[in-house]
C-alpha cells in the first residue's frame, strides 16, 4: 500500500505505475482507493492500462478490513491507495498491509511528513502485534545533490528508504490523463526504467 500523511507527494502515481508494472508481468492486480479525491479511481476509469485491474472504491473506514480481504483472495496482489491525512482508515489499511510504501518528496516538510507517517507504522505495528514493514520512495526528484541529502535524513532517522527514486519527469504526469504509466506508454524512456527498477526492489523486500 501507499501512504502519506502529506497529500499531493506521488501515491496515486505510485500505486498506478506499480500496478500497470506487475499486470504486464502476468499479475492479477486488485485495487483500493480509500481517498475521498478519488484520483486513483478517476484515473482507473480513464480507459488506459490501469483500467484492466479490478478497482474498488471503498470510503467506509469500517470496511477496509473486508475489502483488502476480499481482494486478497481474488488477486496476486492488492494495492491500497490511502488518503494524503492520517484518518482511521489509514491505520485499518495499515493494520492490513504486507509492506507500506511512504512516497516522500525531497523537500524538508515531506521528509518530515515521511517520518511521522512511518511512525503511524510503527503504532499500528504494536496494535497489531505483528512487524510492519515500512520503506520510504524517493519521487519527483529534480537534483540528484538534493536528493542524496534527503536519502542521508531518511537513512539517519531510521525511515529506510528504497534505493530506486522516481524523477520528476513530465511523461509521469502524462500518463495520468491516459490512466497509464511510463512502462506502457513509453517502454523505452528512463522514466519506464526507474518504474521496473523500483518494482523489482520492492518485489526484494516484500517476496
Amino acid at each position: 500500500m501507499a501512504a502519506s500523511i502529506k497529500g499531493g507527494v506521488g501515491k496515486s502515481t505510485l500505486v498506478s505505475c506499480l500496478a500497470i508494472y506487475w499486470m504486464q508481468a502476468g499479475k492479477s492486480v486488485g485495487l483500493i482507493d480509500t481517498d475521498p479525491n478519488k484520483t486513483l479511481t478517476r484515473w482507473h476509469e480513464k480507459g488506459g492500462a490501469l483500467s484492466k485491474a479490478v478497482l474498488r472504491t471503498e470510503l467506509d473506514e469500517h470496511a477496509i478490513s473486508e475489502r483488502i480481504e476480499e481482494m486478497s483472495s481474488a488477486n496476486d496482489l492488492t494495492l491500497v491507495d490511502c488518503a494524503g491525512f492520517g484518518n482511521q482508515a489509514m491505520i485499518f489499511a495499515i493494520g492490513n498491509a504486507d509492506l507500506v510504501l511512504i512516497p516522500t518528496m525531497v523537500d524538508e516538510a515531506s521528509i518530515y511528513e515521511a517520518l511521522r507517517t512511518r511512525k503511524v507504522v510503527s503504532n499500528t505495528s504494536t496494535i497489531a502485534k505483528r512487524k510492519i514493514p515500512a520503506r520510504a520512495v524517493l519521487v519527483r526528484v529534480k537534483r540528484s545533490s538534493v536528493a542524496k541529502h534527503a536519502r542521508g535524513q531518511l537513512e539517519q532517522l531510521g525511515a529506510e528508504p528504497l534505493d530506486s527514486e522516481l524523477a520528476d519527469r513530465a511523461v509521469f504526469q502524462e500518463a495520468t490523463f491516459h490512466g497509464s504509466s511510463p512502462t506502457d506508454t513509453a517502454s523505452s524512456s528512463k522514466a519506464a526504467e526507474e518504474v521496473r527498477r523500483l518494482a523489482k526492489e520492492v518485489e526484494a523486500v516484500r517476496w
